[in-house]
């Protein structure tokens, strides 16, 4: 195989992988194709598949290495793989220019009952660019860049804006809003809250990512939580696409009467790697960013709860999906709103560590399949929730607002004393949603795990 590589780890497979990283050597020399060639590069990816690839069985014998690696990647991805990804920061067709990462907002295209097409602001960043600008959730566009946005155009009309630094949105009310591209940095914590008109004190989080840099506003959310009282606890995890799955554990410690050698998780991998479970504190010590939690921080977390109201949508995913199927074998969880996106899957970025060799190509191929400590997994089409709730069957309110559809929801069921419930509720009919720029960040995010170092692949 091609000596060089960097394996961006992102999890400490080392010992878990050892079989694999021995058994992968090609028969017969080494090719020597040209450096920063399609089959030097392609020939590289190959031998990555063939070690780490989820499904490594179903590869092709004899692809085609002269191919553009794009395509050759493509060609090589299984029927069922929608998330492993290749990327390469000089190549815009290979990643999805999204509005939140360079503007600090999101925006959905969606087509009314009636027929009317409408572009609404649906998230915006705290303290971003697009925040400071006057923007808010729930807003009308009726222009970007003087355009009319059209199922048609819409993204050609974002990567425009991405690619020349600034955006233009004529916003209804409010006239023509520009708000220039900066780096985002973005606090997963956007809101914690309580809402004290209740039977009980009921806490209320919006957390938009699994992010260890920003383990101390999660802490401070739940102190806050702590001193009013709460009772039961509301997670807002719609727009979540995932990240650091020792977050998630953290998380998840957080929530339940958990100890530290309890199981967190199971990796299933291809035949190489195996099957191997992992207890809470193994995978909390390995926090890919920012400084792990102690378990003793994450006792004092803890709120006295019964159970666990998550409010999910379509682009909930990765971390964000698994804390839900995480939780279920330790405490009672409520999910209000709409199926996950079924992201059931962690991979890792594999890069070419060979400096003379000109790849400036990444790869993150799915890995392992993800099970809780029931052996329970496997949900490739998403989770279902127990209450289903559409945001868009009425006006788009502000976070947290309790007249927002999903959040009344979990209320109610609260003030009645309601358990666990499995029924349909739908509202209104539903638009058509013809563009969603949450689906730049599906694509571009997959499941984080953390790194242990670099590593030389060696023959």
């Amino acid at each position: 195989m091609n000596t060089g590589y960097k394996f961006d780890l992102r999890y400490k497979l080392w010992c878990f992988l050892l079989l694999a990283l021995s058994a992968c050597k090609k028969d017969g020399p080494e090719p020597d194709y040209p450096a920063g060639s399609n089959r030097y590069i392609n020939d590289w990816i190959l031998d990555s598949m063939q070690v780490y690839y989820y499904w490594n069985n179903s590869l092709p014998k004899n692809p085609d290495l002269d191919k553009a690696p794009l395509d050759f990647f493509a060609a090589l991805k299984n029927s069922q793989d929608r998330f492993s990804r290749i990327y390469n920061a000089s190549v815009p067709e290979s990643y999805y220019p999204s509005p939140v990462q360079n503007f600090g907002f999101e925006l959905i295209l969606f087509e009314k009952a009636g027929g009317d097409v409408q572009a609404t602001v649906a998230l915006v960043v705290p303290g971003s660019g697009a925040q400071n600008a006057g923007l808010q959730r729930g807003q009308t566009i009726h222009r970007i860049n003087g355009t009319l946005p059209t199922e048609s155009n819409i993204q050609n009309l974002i990567r425009t804006s991405v690619a020349q630094r600034n955006i233009a949105l004529d916003i209804e009310g409010e006239g023509t809003v520009t708000i220039p591209a900066v780096s985002i940095s973005e606090n997963s914590v956007y809101l914690y809250k309580v809402f004290n008109d209740m039977p009980k004190p009921t806490a209320y989080l919006f957390y938009n990512s699994f992010d260890g840099r920003y383990k101390q506003n999660l802490q401070q959310a739940f102190s806050a939580f702590k001193q009013a009282g709460a009772t039961e606890l509301i997670i807002d995890l719609r727009y979540n696409a995932g990240g650091d799955v020792g977050v998630c554990a953290a998380l998840a410690a957080a929530l339940s009467e958990v100890n530290d050698t309890d199981t967190f998780l199971e990796y299933r991998g291809n035949s190489r790697a195996g099957i191997r479970k992992e207890t809470f504190g193994k995978t909390i010590s390995k926090t890919y960013s920012g400084t792990p939690f102690s378990f003793g921080e994450l006792q004092n977390m803890r709120l006295s709860l019964n159970r666990v109201f998550i409010l999910t949508g379509g682009h909930t995913a990765s971390a964000a999906e698994f804390l839900v199927k995480a939780l279920r074998p330790w405490t009672e969880v409520i999910q209000i709103g709409e199926t996950t996106l079924g992201k059931d899957m962690a991979s890792f970025s594999i890069r070419d560590n060979n400096t003379g060799k000109n790849n400036p190509w990444s790869i993150e191929p799915l890995v392992f399949k993800l099970y809780n400590a029931n052996s329970e997994g496997d949900y490739p089409s998403g989770l279902v929730p127990d209450v289903t709730r559409n945001e868009l069957s009425e006006a788009l309110v502000p976070l947290g607002d309790p007249n927002d559809p999903l959040i009344r929801e979990a209320l109610t069921m609260i003030n009645e004393k309601t358990n666990r419930a499995n029924r349909m509720i739908t509202g209104s009919e539903q638009p058509r949603i013809l563009y969603d720029s949450r689906e730049a960040a599906d694509r571009n995010s997959n499941f984080i795990v953390a790194p242990e170092n670099s590593h030389n692949k060696k023959q």
